[in-house]
C-alpha cells in the first residue's frame, strides 16, 4: 500500500501489511518489534503523514548525534560498507578438490612424454652439430705431430747349438802299454747331428709413409674411400670444444693418427644414420673379423681384438679424458674405428679396435667388450 511505514508489519513476518489497523501489526523500527495501537496506526503508520512518528523522530534525533560525535573523533579512511562487512566474518577455507586416480595417470603421462621430447630435440641437435667424431685434445690442432714414424725391427729367431761332453773310447784287448797309453789318451769329440728347426717367415710389413686411402671389413661388406680430415671447433654446453671433423660417403682418416704399417694408433670415424652411413653395420663386427686397410695398392689386414662402447653426449670430464687416450698416440701398431650409437641419437660412441696378425697370440685373440 503507498504511503505507509516501511517499519510497520505483522507479529512473525514484518514484510506482511494489513490495510487497515490490526492488532497484529508491530513496529520494527527497533531491533525487537513494538506493539503499535490501533488510532495510532489509522492516523499516522497507514498513512503517508508515518514521518510525523514520535519514534521516527527520535531514532533520527539519535542518528544526528552519533554522526556528530563520530565526525569530532580521529577520521577514519571512508571505506565501502561491504568492505567492512567482509572483514568482520571470518575467513573460510578453500577446500581443493583432490585428484582422481585417471587425472594423476594423465598427468604423468604428459609429464613423461614432454621430458622424453626435450631430451630427444636436445641430443639431435647435440648429434648435427658434432658429428660422428670424438672430441679431440686442443693441442692437437694447434701443434699437429707428424704421423711417420720409424717402422719396428723385425725380430728373426736365432738356435745356438749346445755343447755335447767328450767321449772316451775303450780299451783294445791287447795290454801293451803303447796301446794302453794310446786307449787312454782322450779322442775328439764325435759331432751329434741336431734335428732341423724351421720357423715360418713372418710376412714384412712395410710401414707406410702416407694416409690409408681405403677401408674393407669383408664380414659386413663394407669396402669404402678413406679420406684425411682435420679438427673443428663446436659450441657444446659446457662451452667450446674441439672434434674431429667427419666426410660424407667415406671414411674420416685422422690426419695426426698413425699411418698404416708404423708403431702407433690409425684412426678412422664414419657416420651411421647420415651422409652415407658407411658405418651403419659396424656393431655387426665380432671379435676375430678382418679388416683391411689399403694404402693405394698396399694391403694392410688387420684382426679386431676390442669393441668398447662409451659415453659421448652426456660424459664427465674424466670419462673424456679416457676417450681420448683410447684414439691417442699408442707404443704399439693398432686401428680404431669410430662411430656414433644408438643410431639416430648418438648419445655414445662405437670403437672397434685391431690389431696385426702377427702381434696377436693364436689362442687368445682379445676379449669383446659393450654391446
Amino acid at each position: 500500500m503507498a504511503g505507509r511505514c516501511p517499519h510497520l508489519g505483522l507479529d512473525g513476518n514484518r514484510y506482511q501489511v494489513v490495510v487497515v489497523s490490526n492488532p497484529r501489526h508491530r513496529c520494527y523500527l527497533h531491533s525487537q518489534p513494538e506493539r503499535i495501537g490501533s488510532a495510532h496506526q489509522a492516523e499516522v503508520c497507514l498513512t503517508s503523514g508515518y514521518r510525523r512518528c514520535r519514534r521516527l523522530r527520535a531514532a533520527a534525533t539519535a542518528d544526528i548525534t552519533t554522526s556528530t560525535a563520530a565526525s569530532t573523533a580521529t577520521p577514519v579512511p571512508d571505506a565501502p560498507r561491504y568492505t567492512e562487512l567482509h572483514k568482520s566474518q571470518p575467513r573460510q577455507k578453500r577446500v581443493r578438490r583432490r585428484w582422481s586416480a585417471t587425472e594423476l595417470v594423465v598427468a604423468v603421462l604428459t609429464m613423461a612424454i614432454l621430458l622424453a621430447c626435450s631430451f630427444v630435440g636436445y641430443v639431435i641437435a647435440y648429434r648435427v652439430q658434432i658429428g660422428s667424431g670424438m672430441g679431440a685434445a686442443s693441442s692437437v690442432a694447434q701443434a699437429p705431430e707428424s704421423s711417420a714414424v720409424a717402422p719396428r725391427p723385425t725380430l728373426v729367431p736365432t738356435f745356438t747349438p749346445t755343447p755335447q761332453p767328450t767321449a772316451m773310447q775303450p780299451a783294445p784287448e791287447t795290454s801293451t802299454p803303447e796301446a794302453i797309453a794310446t786307449a787312454t789318451t782322450p779322442s775328439a769329440p764325435t759331432p751329434i747331428p741336431e734335428p732341423a728347426l724351421t720357423f715360418p717367415t713372418p710376412a714384412i710389413r712395410q710401414p707406410s709413409n702416407s694416409p690409408p686411402t681405403r677401408l674393407s671389413i669383408p664380414t659386413i661388406g663394407l669396402d669404402i674411400p678413406v679420406l684425411p680430415v682435420g679438427v673443428k671447433t663446436i659450441n657444446d654446453v659446457g662451452g667450446s670444444r674441439v672434434v674431429w671433423a667427419d666426410v660424407p660417403n667415406a671414411g674420416a682418416f685422422h690426419e695426426t693418427s698413425a699411418y698404416p704399417g708404423n708403431p702407433g694408433n690409425t684412426v678412422i670415424n664414419g657416420h651411421r644414420d647420415i651422409l652415407g652411413s658407411v658405418f651403419r653395420d659396424l656393431n655387426k663386427v665380432d671379435v676375430g673379423d678382418e679388416i683391411r686397410v689399403y694404402v693405394g695398392d698396399v694391403e694392410y689386414p688387420y684382426v679386431v681384438t676390442e669393441r668398447l662402447i662409451v659415453p659421448e653426449a652426456f660424459a664427465s670430464a674424466r670419462q673424456r679424458e679416457e676417450n681420448l687416450r683410447l684414439i691417442g698416440y699408442i707404443p704399439e701398431e693398432r686401428l680404431t674405428l669410430i662411430t656414433c650409437t644408438p643410431i639416430g641419437l648418438a648419445t655414445h660412441r662405437l670403437l672397434v679396435i685391431a690389431k696385426p696378425p702377427e702381434s696377436i697370440a693364436p689362442a687368445t685373440v682379445g676379449s669383446e667388450t659393450g654391446n
